[in-house]
């Protein structure tokens, strides 16, 4: 990210928002990422309460679609209003240009679990399917489920992030992430995709690997074939590979069964 190009659109210094006007009582901090779409800032108010300001990346905020998918985000999280989700705080109009106030959630991802023992990720991951349950309820599937979209709360908790990708159930299964996406999205639905994706995940959490690469099974890849040690995981990573070989069609329930076989055991 170049400061500078942000300063020609909204006037910023390196680190704060002069126009705090158009901010509220929000002052950016620090950069915290920045994807194909938005990037997001740490941000304090003037009380100390910090939050995680997410807006379109400066080439595109004045395009209408791109802050459309920030101001449907906001409606998404609202609606559903699951504490298995980041948080909505405000949404705020900065010259024309949607800035989505979000709750601040510093303990990295989900990415930093990847490959370890299954008690150390199993209560983040029965998060995340909570969360997606409680999307299904409102009708919704996330549209790209990932690892780095699984953050951490100061008190350790989890959340389910970005909602950019939301759509109804039963909408055609959207191009996400590759290396969690469809083997044939074609004629797939989206809650196909949100489990098949989920499977994914399951799989890298168990394994340390990605089942398909990150080229993922569209790409045409193999699933991968992982000697796991670890009971509880050798029993989570073939619960996986089961679901992705059924291309996501069992639906949500089939994981809740999968994270209750395991609880119990010994790692």
């Amino acid at each position: 990210m170049r400061t500078q190009e942000l300063a020609t659109e909204f006037d910023f210094t390196a680190v704060d928002f002069p126009n705090g006007e158009n901010l509220g009582n929000w002052r950016a901090a620090e950069l915290l990422g920045s994807g194909g779409t938005a990037e997001v800032w740490r941000a304090v108010a003037p009380d100390g309460r910090e939050a995680a300001l997410k807006l379109v990346r400066p080439k595109l905020r004045r395009h209408p679609g791109a802050n459309a998918l920030l101001i449907r985000e906001h409606e998404t999280l609202r609606s559903v209003a699951s504490p298995h989700l980041v948080a909505p705080y405000e949404l705020i109009d900065c010259d024309g240009a949607a800035v989505l106030v979000l709750e601040y959630l510093p303990h990295g991802d989900l990415v930093s679990m990847v490959g370890t023992p299954p008690r150390q990720w199993l209560h983040a991951f029965a998060i995340v399917l909570a969360a997606l349950a409680d999307l299904e309820r409102h009708g919704l599937a996330h549209g790209d489920l990932k690892a780095r979209n699984v953050l951490f709360a100061a008190d350790g908790s989890a959340r389910l992030a970005d909602l950019t990708s939301a759509h109804p159930l039963d909408a055609p299964a959207a191009a996400g992430t590759a290396a969690y996406g469809l083997p044939e999205p074609c004629g797939a639905r989206a809650r196909d995709a949100d489990c098949f994706a989920l499977a994914a995940l399951l799989f890298e959490l168990a394994t340390g690997r990605l089942p398909y690469g990150q080229l993922g099974a569209a790409a045409g890849a193999e699933l991968a074939h992982v000697a796991v040690r670890d009971p509880a995981a050798a029993r989570l990573e073939a619960a996986a590979a089961a679901a992705l070989r059924a291309q996501g069609r069992q639906g949500l329930s089939y994981f809740v069964d999968v994270i209750e076989s395991v609880r119990g055991m010994h790692d």
